[in-house]
């Protein structure tokens, strides 16, 4: 007891409790202190993104995007919550649309467990987005609004649910896992996807499955042409 009250002595501060005036400083500071840590990683992204071509979706810019996602979440510390921040309301200041998809998949991709879900709000962009769920491994990815493209393009498991319209690309090389789209996509849906499941709620366009060698997709509505052209593999099913 002697020993207790000397260290108490000594350290008052031990046992000093927090009025609710400090908490709220405290709580204001650390906020803003988050916030100018995901405003200088969207600087940092704008910066990095300037000598790649904005247009070209080739495999060389998509692995810097995705590459440069694992390197800043490192070096920032960022968790799940900051991304899903960073992405819905930090960088629409900055982008309108663009591969920022891929860039948000590396940022994730390394931090995400088998039991989390991060959301992405596509609305807050005025153009589409391009990559999100790239190589995706574990957990859900949740995705509101129209306009993705090269969604789960490689991923390798978890799961993806579009609420909304998508794009072209949707689960492109895909090797395994699951998306699942609650309204219509375009075109060439599973391209030479190995492994994993689509499933489509609406409707489709063309090429569905092309080049596809394992895996299912199934369209609920209809599709267009040249569905499973030079496949080799896998499971196609339109349901109308």
């Amino acid at each position: 007891m002697q020993s207790l009250i000397k260290i108490l002595n000594r350290n008052p501060q031990l046992i000093r409790i927090e009025s609710l005036k400090e908490k709220k400083v405290r709580n204001k500071y650390e906020k803003s202190i988050k916030y100018d840590k995901l405003s200088e990683v969207a600087k940092q992204y704008s910066e990095f993104v300037l000598n790649i071509p904005k247009w070209k979706v080739d495999r060389n810019s998509i692995e810097k995007n995705f590459n440069f996602g694992v390197k800043i979440v490192k070096d920032y510390s960022l968790c799940l919550q900051d991304i899903e921040k960073l992405f819905n309301e930090i960088l629409p200041k900055y982008f309108g649309g663009g591969f920022i998809g891929f860039f948000i998949s590396g940022a994730y991709h390394e931090i995400i467990s088998d039991n989390d879900t991060i959301k992405f709000n596509l609305g807050v962009y005025p153009a589409s987005i391009s990559g999100l769920g790239f190589r995706h491994p574990i957990g859900r990815v949740e995705i509101i609004g129209d306009r993705a493209y090269y969604v789960g393009m490689l991923m390798t498991g978890g799961e993806i649910c579009v609420f909304g319209n998508t794009g072209n690309y949707i689960g492109k090389e895909m090797k395994g896992g699951r998306i699942i789209v609650y309204g219509n996509a375009r075109n060439f849906i599973g391209d030479r996807m190995e492994g994993g499941s689509i499933l489509i709620k609406g409707n489709a366009l063309d090429a569905v499955g092309m080049r596809m060698t394992g895996g299912q997709i199934i369209i609920e509505g209809t599709a267009g042409y040249w569905i499973g052209e030079g496949a080799k593999g896998g499971v196609i099913k339109i349901q109308i």
